[in-house]
């Protein structure tokens, strides 16, 4: 849908996805791209954005589409502090502003971990992507975007008639 928008004639567009390092190949089924029968729902749909990625890298930088990731780290949110009791998080957060000393995936706070962005700009990693595998789950992507359509061009002709039906019989 934002095709259009962001692939103008002469113009330069930028997206950048926001992954994760839990992003693993080892996660992820090119014969289940929704995850449906898998058990690490995040680590492979941070997989597919990074796949996503670089298909739009392969597939629109002649039309000036320009896509990139970002791994902000650990930041410390409200989901984050959801995921375990409070009083946990206060007991490990000396702990853990020690060990960000030593890794640069550990930004803890929201501020830091929109710094990636800059970090984007200066700093590359090699991720654990395969070419053949992302124009396969580009494809996939792609049929999955047709079968939506048609399902719901479908549905709003038959709501048409639904309508039409309606008005006949009043």
């Amino acid at each position: 849908e934002l095709e259009p928008l962001l692939c103008q004639p002469g113009h330069t567009s930028r997206l950048v996805w926001t992954s994760s390092s839990n992003a693993r190949r080892s996660a992820f089924s090119i014969e289940d791209i929704q995850h449906r029968r898998g058990k690490e729902p995040y680590s492979s749909s941070k997989y597919a954005s990074d796949m996503l990625s670089l298909a739009l890298n392969t597939h629109k930088n002649k039309q000036g589409l320009f896509s990139s990731v970002i791994c902000p780290g650990l930041v410390m949110t409200n989901l984050t502090y959801g995921i375990l009791p409070s009083f946990f998080w206060t007991l490990i957060m000396p702990i853990m502003w020690l060990i960000r000393i030593f890794t640069n995936t550990f930004t803890l706070t929201p501020y830091a971990g929109a710094e990636a962005l800059n970090v984007l700009l200066t700093v590359l990693f090699q991720m654990d992507l395969d070419d053949e595998m992302t124009e396969v789950f580009f494809s996939k992507l792609l049929e999955l975007e047709r079968a939506v359509r048609r399902n719901l061009s479908e549905k709003t002709a038959d709501s048409e008639h639904y309508q039409q039906y309606i008005s006949e019989i009043q």
